[in-house]
């Protein structure tokens, strides 16, 4: 009798059930996120603001900042609405800032930036929209503003990506493959002249546009190559260098940059790009698992979120099965470059910050204090903090809730020709654990976890099964905290 210690290594579910001996990958990573030890719980959401007036489901999410003044931003896709707090739950907390003409259509989720005082909104068919921090206003169009599918604030720039400006048709100009910008330090003047540095770019290979990332460069991320710009002063302004041929960009919506890393979903999987080089952060990993989860018709209905107290890039995105009203979720960490999933019905993530709220102000909201959907003690009354947000249906939720379901399971484990699993003992972190066992003697043999074996008060669960390979699914209980591995006393047999 042997006892055998497990910890919890990568979620590789593209890579074979076994590897011919014991081995700390996982073949599956549910609910959780990869930490520096082991693996941490990912809340589940909860709601925290009123609905929109006209009920219209949120597609965006944006938080600006001038000086004390933090705002949230919600689109619809006839409406921008300004939330004065997302922690009011009545109606009169949430402002139509949208353009006096309002918005008839959409080509595509409203996607935001801040430049100095200035929010700019871009939805594909309006021009780029502008609102004032401060002014109280509403959203306008910038007359000299393209229609763009993209944009990004690169170094002082605002530079726009698949991008229809007034006169482009007459010209002959194919917006597909149009790269714009502002001029310099002014977002509100577009119109190339001899006194600016305003002007546009056609990129002449690579396909559609797909996104604009920003920093001190810009990524042009195309269908079938991404271009790097690089500042270089007039004439030429920008120098544009196509740094792959190889790899694109699948949906531009999965774009984000964090940390002068851009990184987004290309049409074979997760990539990373430091400006130079673009690395597959999913190849033999999760890729092949992720796009048989993926609706790829609906590919620009992903939205991606960085969470950068738990280190992740989080992308939310649709699946196929009409009958699971949930939507997948995936983790990645870019400390540890290890991944994980899960499931969620908000439709949209995003990274926002507290507004506050002081105690007195609660009683209109919460007269009753076990109605409230978080502890007095929560960051969220805390303004300017950071917190990783998202929306389901017409209102926004945040993710602070303990998940109800969460578990880890092992790849296919070998302790010999045949041997019989007898104990588990969780090494979890504030935490117990619940575990459930499938053995096997051949690698196309069913598998089906028995019923959950509860650990005991000391910290033991018995289990019974016998077979070649053996997997363990790790339901971790309580408040837990890490989810770092277990031990597994297993008894070596032969057969007749």
């Amino acid at each position: 009798m042997t006892a055998q210690r497990i910890l919890f290594g990568e979620w590789k579910p593209d890579l074979p059930d076994t590897e011919g001996s014991p081995t700390a990958n996982l073949d599956m990573a549910y609910n959780v996120y990869s930490s520096s030890t082991g693996y941490a719980p990912f809340p589940a959401q909860k709601r925290i603001s009123a609905d929109t007036p006209t009920d219209e489901n949120i597609n965006s999410l944006f938080v600006a900042q001038d000086k004390a003044e933090v705002v949230i931003f919600a689109g619809t896709v006839k409406h921008i609405y300004r939330q004065n707090n997302i922690l009011l739950r009545t109606s009169g907390s949430i402002q139509d800032v949208s353009r006096s003409e309002g918005y008839t259509t959409s080509q595509q989720n409203w996607q935001y930036l801040q430049f100095g005082k200035a929010v700019l909104a871009s939805n594909g068919i309006q021009k780029i929209q502008r609102y004032i921090l401060g002014d109280g206003g509403l959203f306008t169009d910038i007359e000299s503003a393209p229609r763009c599918r993209s944009m990004a604030v690169v170094r002082d720039f605002v530079v726009a990506g698949n991008c229809i400006a007034d006169g482009d048709e007459a010209k002959g100009i194919e917006p597909y493959s149009k790269v714009q910008w502002s001029d310099l330090n002014n977002e509100n003047d577009w119109v190339s002249s001899d006194i600016n540095q305003a002007d546009f770019q056609t990129l002449p290979s690579g396909g559609e546009i797909r996104a604009v990332l920003g920093g001190e460069f810009g990524l042009v991320l195309q269908d079938k190559a991404v271009t790097r710009m690089s500042y270089i002063g007039t004439p030429l302004i920008w120098q544009f260098d196509q740094i792959s041929d190889k790899t694109g960009c699948l949906s531009g919506t999965s774009a984000i940059t964090h940390n002068g890393i851009g990184y987004w979903l290309s049409e074979s999987g997760f990539v990373a790009c430091d400006g130079s080089t673009v690395t597959p952060i999913g190849e033999g990993k999760i890729n092949d698992w992720f796009f048989n989860q993926f609706d790829q018709t609906q590919a620009e209905d992903i939205s991606v979120a960085v969470d950068p107290l738990k280190s992740l890039i989080v992308w939310n995105y649709p699946r196929p099965d009409s009958e699971t009203p949930t939507r997948g979720m995936m983790f990645y960490n870019y400390e540890t470059n290890k991944w994980s999933t899960g499931v969620t019905e908000a439709s949209v993530v995003a990274e926002l910050a507290t507004q506050g709220r002081s105690l007195d102000s609660l009683d209109t909201d919460y007269p009753i204090l076990d109605d409230m959907p978080m502890s007095l003690d929560s960051k969220l009354f805390i303004g300017g903090k950071f917190a990783f947000c998202g929306a389901t249906n017409a209102h926004v939720v945040t993710f602070d809730l303990v998940p109800v379901d969460c578990y880890l399971t092992t790849n296919d484990m070998e302790f010999g020709m045949f041997s019989v699993a007898t104990l588990a003992q969780p090494i979890i972190e504030n935490g117990s654990a619940n575990f459930q066992i499938t053995s096997r003697n051949k690698l196309d043999g069913l598998i089906d976890f028995g019923a959950p074996s509860v650990t005991s008060e000391e910290n033991r669960a018995d289990l019974r099964s016998g077979g070649r390979y053996h997997r363990l699914r790790v339901q971790p209980t309580g408040n837990w905290t890490k989810a770092i591995g277990f031990d597994l006393t297993v008894t070596p047999q032969g057969q007749r």
